[in-house]
């Protein structure tokens, strides 16, 4: 299952020039908080397995009707591995594609409250801005997004999430390896700053 989705997803995504990380803030926007590095599992065809829950969201985020994300010919294993071939449960994309096709298309996702409430917040304010780390953040400290959002606008005019970007992106390109150490770090430093400007550490401090 994860094999053909992948597959899917991933030609997909490069039909519309995302990239995994575009996809990733999507997703979270969406509720399903993947990392890059998830996506990029599932597209390679390391993960076997995908929930019905994540394919919903999948199907949500671009857009797309559940069988879109079963093109192709062949097979389907539906369920894991067993010791005995024969006992795996498989079918057909075209069947699977077809079962698929009665879906109800007007089904809604609900997100966190909070996270919406912030996002309704923003795009009111005309602006639509990566938060993923924002809301790792506030999520950390046990505090609501928006003040988090806020803060990090005082500080850097944008986001926690925009900031790190910009200083990633700012080093050019690097490995992969390399990248994600640096994004790491530049994280570590920001928010060590965003809890200094919040006064957290004196909330720590106190409690």
């Amino acid at each position: 299952m994860g094999k053909v989705v992948g597959e899917n997803l991933k030609a997909i995504r490069q039909s519309r020039r995302l990239t995994q990380g575009d996809l990733a803030e999507r997703l979270f926007r969406t509720g399903l908080k993947w990392k890059r590095t998830h996506i990029s599992d599932l597209e390679s065809g390391r993960r076997e397995a995908v929930d019905l829950g994540a394919l919903v969201v999948l199907s949500q985020a671009l857009e797309l009707q559940l069988r879109d994300l079963f093109g192709g010919e062949g097979n389907v294993m539906i369920t894991p591995r067993s010791d005995f071939p024969a006992s795996w449960a498989q079918t057909t994309r075209a069947e699977l594609r077809a079962w698929l096709s009665a879906e109800d298309s007007s089904l809604i996702v609900m997100g966190s409250e909070n996270v919406r409430a912030a996002f309704k917040e923003l795009e009111r304010r005309g602006r639509s801005i990566p938060v993923a780390a924002d809301q790792d953040f506030a999520e950390r400290h046990g505090i609501d997004l928006l003040d988090v959002v806020k803060a990090a606008e005082q500080i850097w005019d944008g986001s926690l999430t925009e900031e790190r970007d910009r200083r990633v992106n700012a080093l050019g390109d690097l490995p992969v390896g390399e990248r994600q150490a640096k994004q790491g770090h530049i994280t570590r430093q920001l928010t060590a700053t965003l809890v200094k400007w919040m006064r957290l550490d004196a909330t720590s401090d106190e409690s």
